[in-house]
C-alpha cells in the first residue's frame, strides 16, 4: 500500500502500514485521493530532525483530517476536526524517512488528535518522539530527495525560504473503500491553498536576465522540447534538422505542370540538381506544389532572389504560382516522391530518406530493420545473456578454474593493445568449425573474473559491481590486459555514491594505488567525514605509497587546523542571561565555549561540517552551558552560523 509525492525536489515513495495503522492510513489515503496534499509546502524543516507538511495555510496550525473535510463540504453538522490515531508501540522512530502524523495537543477544550499534518524524519534514531507521534508509513524510494530537502535554507522558523511542494500525488495502492460522501474532484488544484510571499519553487532567485530575454530563451526551450518529440515519434530524422537552404518551394501549380518543365523555367537562375514536383504515393496526381534544389547553397543564395522576385506570381499553364524559400523537413520523407529510383536508393546505400547526408536516428527506435538482414545477428550483436560460446568464434580463452571463453579476435584486438599486439604475431591456422583447431589462450584468471571483464570488452550492458573486493578483481585484470575501456568503465563505479559512503579510505588506495588522480581526489573528499585512525584496514593499503597517504594525512591535518581557527564569535553574537551587566562589553555567551569545546574536538577528528552544525550537535551546546536562554541565543546567531559553516566548507577539501 505505497503512495507516490512529487515534490519540486523529486519523488517520494511511501510505503504505509495498512495492517497495524488502518484508521491513519485510511485518513491519510482518502485526503490524498482528494488532492488535499497537492501544492502543500513543507512549511517546517529542522536539518537532521524532520520535514513537516499536510497544512494547507503552511502556519503549523490549520488542517482536518478527511472525515471533517467532507461535513464541510457538504455543510453538515459539527464534526471533530481530529481523530484518534494507533500508537503502535514497535512502530519507533528509528529509521530515516519514517513518516508520522503530527499529533495536536488539546486547545481551548478541543479534542487534540490528528487532523492532515505529518511529518518525515531526516535522521536515524529520532527516538524522544516515540509514544508522541503517531507512526504509519516509511520512505522505500527517494531518499536522496529527502538529503536535498534536508540541506535547504530555512529562516529562524524553520520555514524553506525558497518554497518546497507537493506537486502531485499518487496512490499506488488503496485498500480502503471510500466514505459516505467523498467526492473526488475532477482535476488537480493549479494554485497553493497558502498565500506565500517566498521564492517560489520555479523561480530562479539568482536570475538578472530582462523580461524579453528570459521569454526568448522560454521560447527556444519549447521549441526544441517540441524538435525532440517529433524526433521521438519519427516525424523528424533528427531534432537538430533545418531545412535545406538551397531549395526552393514552388506552389499553386497546374495539375498538368511537369518536373521537366519547372526545370526549364527556373535553370536560367542557376544549375538545378533536382526539380521534383510532389505527386501523391497511390495515384500519382499532383499535388501542386514543388522542390527545386540548387547545386550550390552560395547560388541558392545569390541567384534565388532574382528568381523569387522574377518569378512570383508568373503565369505557368495558365496558373499563377508561389515561390518561397524552402521551411519544410518533409521532402525528406520518400514516401511522397514520385521517383521510385529515390526509395530504392536509400536502401542500397547509405543515407535516410533518399538523401546521402542524413541518417535515420537510432536513439528511440528499437524496431527491427528492413534491409533483409532479418534474422541474421552481426559479429557484434551479443544478447545480454551471452555465456560466450558462438559458433563463429575463433580463439579459445581458458581460465584457471577451466572454464572456457569462445571468444572473437576482433573484439579482443580492438578493445586491448595487449592482444592486438598478440594476434599480430604469426598464428596457427584455425577452423572456428573445429573446437580442437582453434587458438587455446590460458588465462590466470578465475572464469567468474572473466565472465565479468568480458562482459566489460563486449557491447552489451555492464554488469552492475556490488563489492569493492569484485571491482579490485576485474580492475586488475583489465589493467594487466590493458582493456582501456573497461578501466575507464571501472574508475567511474569506483566513485559511485555507495562505495564512497560505505568505504572511503579504501577506494581512496585503490585509486592511489593505480595512479587515477581524479578518484583520488574525490575520494579523499569523502574520508574527511571520517576518523583515519579508526578507519578499518584494507589489504588495499599495503600497496600504496607512503606519499600518497602523507599526501591524505596532511590534507586531514591542515584542514583541522584551518577550520580550528575559524571558530571566533564576533561581539554582535551575545546571550542576555549569560552576559548580565556585562552585556554591553564583548563577553562570549556561554553556549560558544561550549560549542567552540566540542567543535574543536569534533574537527580534529572529522574536519568536516556534517555534525558541528547539526540541530543534535547544538542542542548538546546549549543543554552544557546550563543557560535557559542560550537556546534562544543560539537560534538568533543563526546567520552567524550559517557563514561560519560556508567558510568551512571553502577550505581545501581534497588533495
Amino acid at each position: 500500500m505505497s503512495v507516490l509525492f512529487e515534490t519540486s525536489l523529486g519523488d517520494i515513495v511511501i510505503d504505509l502500514e495498512v495492517d497495524q495503522c488502518p484508521k491513519t492510513c485510511e485518513n491519510f489515503l482518502k485526503l490524498s485521493k482528494v488532492y488535499y496534499y497537492n501544492l502543500n509546502a513543507f512549511f517546517n524543516v529542522s536539518k537532521d530532525f524532520l520535514a513537516q507538511a499536510g497544512d494547507p495555510t503552511a502556519t503549523g496550525t490549520g488542517g482536518e483530517s478527511i472525515w471533517s473535510h467532507i461535513a464541510s463540504s457538504e455543510e453538515k453538522g459539527a464534526t471533530a476536526r481530529y481523530f484518534t490515531p494507533e500508537i503502535v508501540p514497535k512502530l519507533k522512530h528509528t529509521q530515516k524517512g519514517t513518516v508520522s502524523m503530527a499529533i495536536a495537543p488539546s486547545v481551548n477544550g478541543e479534542k487534540g488528535g490528528c487532523g492532515s499534518q505529518f511529518f518525515i524524519t531526516l535522521a536515524d534514531n529520532i527516538d524522544y518522539l516515540d509514544g508522541k507521534h503517531a507512526v504509519f508509513g516509511h520512505v522505500v524510494e527517494g531518499l536522496e530527495t529527502l538529503d536535498k530537502l534536508n540541506d535547504v535554507f530555512t529562516d529562524q522558523d524553520g520555514r524553506p525560504f525558497k518554497d518546497v511542494r507537493i506537486r502531485h500525488v499518487v496512490i499506488l495502492d488503496d485498500p480502503f473503500p471510500d466514505p459516505p460522501g467523498l467526492i473526488q474532484p475532477p482535476s488537480s488544484p493549479t494554485r497553493p491553498p497558502d498565500n506565500s510571499t517566498r521564492i517560489a519553487e520555479d523561480e530562479d532567485p539568482l536570475a538578472t536576465l530582462p523580461e524579453e530575454e528570459e521569454e526568448r530563451i522560454r521560447r527556444e526551450k519549447a521549441a526544441a522540447a517540441s524538435a525532440l518529440t517529433l524526433e521521438m515519434v519519427g516525424d523528424l530524422p533528427f531534432a537538430n534538422v533545418r531545412p535545406p537552404e538551397n531549395v526552393l518551394f514552388v506552389c499553386k501549380l497546374n495539375p498538368v505542370t511537369r518536373d521537366e518543365d519547372l526545370e526549364l523555367i527556373f535553370s536560367r537562375f542557376g544549375t538545378i540538381m533536382s526539380c521534383q514536383v510532389i505527386r501523391d504515393k497511390k495515384t500519382g496526381d499532383s499535388l501542386q506544389y514543388a522542390f527545386i534544389e540548387f547545386d550550390k547553397r552560395d547560388e541558392a543564395e545569390q541567384d534565388t532572389p532574382k528568381a523569387y522576385f522574377k518569378m512570383q506570381n508568373v503565369l505557368v499553364d495558365d496558373r499563377r504560382i508561389w515561390v518561397d524559400f524552402s521551411q519544410s523537413v518533409a521532402r525528406l520523407n520518400t514516401s511522397w516522391s514520385n521517383n521510385p529510383k529515390i526509395g530504392m536508393r536509400s536502401k542500397e546505400r547509405g543515407g535516410f530518406g533518399g538523401r546521402d547526408d542524413l541518417e535515420e536516428t537510432r536513439r528511440y527506435r528499437a524496431g527491427g530493420r528492413s534491409d533483409g538482414r532479418d534474422g541474421y545477428g552481426m559479429v557484434f550483436d551479443v544478447p545480454d545473456d551471452n555465456d560466450f560460446y558462438s559458433s563463429d568464434s575463433d580463439t579459445l580463452l581458458l581460465s584457471s578454474d577451466d572454464v572456457k571463453f569462445y571468444v572473437h579476435r576482433c573484439i579482443l584486438a580492438a578493445a586491448s593493445p595487449f592482444f592486438e599486439h598478440m594476434f599480430s604475431l604469426p598464428q596457427p591456422p584455425a577452423d572456428p568449425g573445429d573446437e580442437e583447431r582453434r587458438p587455446v589462450i590460458p588465462m590466470s584468471e578465475l572464469g567468474t573474473t572473466l565472465q565479468r571483464l568480458l562482459h566489460f570488452v563486449y557491447p552489451v550492458p555492464h554488469p552492475t559491481i556490488s563489492s569493492l573486493d569484485e571491482l579490485v578483481t576485474i580492475l586488475e585484470a583489465a589493467v594487466k590486459y590493458e582493456f582501456l575501456g573497461v578501466i575507464t568503465s571501472l574508475r567511474k563505479q569506483l566513485i559511485s555514491p555507495d562505495f564512497l559512503s560505505s568505504d572511503p579510505t579504501r577506494v581512496f588506495a585503490i585509486a592511489s594505488r593505480h595512479d587515477f588522480e581524479y578518484e583520488a581526489q574525490v575520494s579523499s573528499r569523502h574520508t574527511l567525514s571520517i576518523d583515519m585512525f579508526d578507519c578499518p584496514l584494507s589489504d588495499d593499503l599495503r600497496f600504496i605509497t607512503a606519499h600518497s597517504y602523507h599526501r591524505l594525512f596532511v590534507l586531514h591535518k591542515k584542514r583541522s587546523a584551518d577550520a580550528q581557527a575559524l571558530l571566533k564569535i564576533p561581539e554582535d553574537v551575545k546571550c542576555l542571561q549569560c552576559s548580565g551587566p556585562y552585556y554591553g562589553a564583548f563577553v562570549p555567551p556561554k553556549w560558544w565555549k561550549e560549542f567552540e569545546k566540542m567543535a574543536k574536538g569534533e574537527l580534529a577528528t572529522r574536519p568536516t561540517t556534517d555534525v558541528i552544525f547539526s540541530m543534535p550537535f547544538l542542542a548538546r551546546a546549549a543543554e552544557g552551558s546550563g543557560c535557559p536562554r542560550c537556546a534562544g541565543s543560539i537560534l538568533d546567531a543563526h546567520q552567524f552560523l550559517s557563514d561560519l559553516k560556508r567558510r568551512i566548507d571553502d577550505l581545501p577539501s581534497t588533495i
